[in-house]
């Protein structure tokens, strides 16, 4: 696998910027997949962020994997086209099956809980990622 293929997984069927992040990072550092197939990240506005993961996102548009819809809050969420679903799938039916299970418990993770929730979360467990947030708690 490679990383743009973990980030494909991750996407599915819609997932906003900040959760793909922060689930490709956990996936990076509790996951256990191998580190040629994991992003790195540095500290950044929302916490653990890699630069690359958003060129990968541009390439998987640009390739017809993935559309970006924009909402009504400035940003754009992704989600797979169909022909997204069939590259998934057959990695899916490639994948190791302890590891899909870990990015379907991320994805699932990440999706629900609200944005704030989220970055407490992460900040908690890796508070060397929160040194450069903008991320103010209430």
């Amino acid at each position: 696998m490679e990383k743009r293929d973990w980030l494909l997984l991750i996407i599915g069927s819609e997932i906003q910027p900040i959760q793909v992040q922060k689930a490709l990072f956990k996936l990076a550092k509790e996951a256990g997949v191998p580190p040629a197939e994991a992003y790195e990240f540095t500290p950044y506005n929302w916490g653990p962020c890699s630069f690359e993961i958003y060129d990968d996102l541009q390439a998987l548009r640009e390739e017809g994997l993935i559309e970006a819809v924009p909402t009504a809050r400035g940003w754009s969420v992704y989600r797979t086209t169909k022909e997204g679903c069939r590259l998934a799938s057959a990695l899916r039916g490639n994948a190791d099956l302890a590891m899909l299970q870990r990015v379907d418990t991320l994805r699932e993770w990440v999706t629900t809980r609200p944005f704030e929730q989220l970055l407490k979360d992460v900040y908690r467990d890796y508070p060397e990622y929160a040194t450069q947030s903008m991320f103010v708690e209430r």
